[in-house]
């Protein structure tokens, strides 16, 4: 699974008691997302029926941080498979500049984990008020945000005990998908209910990462980059390496990427690409050769290895899935880079400074 130019010194294997939280919850996922599909599936397509015989004309979504980047794997989703045009909640014109939308019959979906952050729950009232329908993504059934909301998806991620949200990011982006779905988005049942299996695949790339990771220790900083539904994967896993590892990341399109941006990397900067099997995959490649020209050293996830001869280190995780469903696998790939760099790096994932599990804005 694992594709580099030479041998690793030595591989990070944490166990027994000092194994962080945050490696055994990476490890919950699959687990927590079957019980998602099993409780939440036959409820949701009871809850949306009305909407999945007339579809609503706008889409609204209101996250932060990691659910802000499950909110973007959503657009994709929603505008891709169901052709409803998203927007992304701007929270602060509901807290800082309160205005009046035009959300009549709209969806409008609140993602948060903890249902408590007060901007999303304001912007979720607002949009009731307004006359959408409304759905709550959370793994806290009894909070403020599922309360109010007229249908839940509980994320059945249990605690999470570490600060940097792993499983119950993958449990929204699985919400993302089973929305998708019960709206009538054309993505088979048996896709999703396959999902388990492809973040399993995942985790079997773990030594392969463990052994990556030394490599990128002593790096200042970090370009994370992907297209289309893996814009998310790249957002987030840069989101997740600041967090943890202190490392200033940035994830972007790798369009954008090319508008610009390419002028800041140089060879010691280290670019991780996410190059899932589908329409992107073409540009992604063309991206890799193009920066090995420049003597980057590319580090590639991706699902279809050819592109490894174009990347220094490339880490082959064998997931059969249609490009859209990518991101629920590759996020597992990010999550477990950024733990095993931490801990590289001598730092606690489970407790990053200056951070709570649960931040309160408005």
């Amino acid at each position: 699974m694992l594709r580099k130019t030479d041998s690793p010194q030595h591989l990070i294997m944490p166990a027994g008691p000092r194994r962080p939280f945050m490696l055994k919850e990476i490890h919950a996922a699959p687990d927590r997302v079957e019980a998602l599909l099993r409780e939440e599936a036959r409820p949701l397509a009871k809850a949306v029926e009305g909407l999945r015989r007339e579809h609503p004309p706008l889409i609204f979504i209101a996250g932060r941080g990691t659910s802000d980047n499950a909110a973007t794997y959503g657009r994709y989703l929603f505008e891709h498979f169901l052709g409803i045009p998203v927007s992304g909640a701007a929270l602060s014109l509901f807290t800082l500049y309160p205005t009046s939308l035009h959300l009549t019959g709209a969806l409008a979906i609140g993602i948060s984990q903890s249902g408590e952050s007060p901007d999303v729950v304001k912007a979720l009232r607002t949009a009731k008020k307004l006359g959408a329908f409304t759905l709550a993504v959370t793994n806290a059934p009894e909070s403020s945000l599922a309360q109010l909301t007229h249908h839940t998806v509980q994320l059945h991620a249990l605690r999470e005990r570490a600060v940097a949200a792993t499983k119950t990011y993958t449990a929204e982006l699985v919400a993302m998908a089973m929305i998708c779905q019960a709206l009538g988005g054309g993505v088979p049942e048996s896709e999703i209910r396959a999902i388990p299996e492809s973040i399993r695949a995942a985790l079997e790339c773990e030594q392969a990462i463990a052994e990556v990771a030394p490599r990128y220790r002593y790096a200042p900083r970090c370009v994370c980059l992907a297209r289309g539904f893996n814009y998310a994967t790249a957002r987030e896993t840069a989101l997740k390496l600041m967090e943890t590892c202190y490392l200033g990341s940035t994830g972007m399109s790798a369009a954008d990427f090319l508008h610009g941006p390419i002028a800041f990397v140089e060879p010691a900067t280290p670019v991780l690409l996410y190059a899932a099997d589908g329409p992107t995959y073409p540009f992604m490649s063309r991206l890799a050769q193009r920066l090995k020209r420049e003597q980057v050293a590319v580090l590639t996830m991706t699902n279809k290895p050819a592109i490894a001869r174009h990347s220094a280190i490339t880490v082959h995780c064998p997931v059969e899935a249609r490009e859209g469903l990518t991101p629920i696998s590759f996020a597992t790939l990010g999550q477990l880079f950024a733990c095993y760099l931490a801990l590289e790096r001598g730092l606690n994932p489970d407790a990053p400074r200056g951070l709570r599990k649960v931040t309160r804005t408005l």
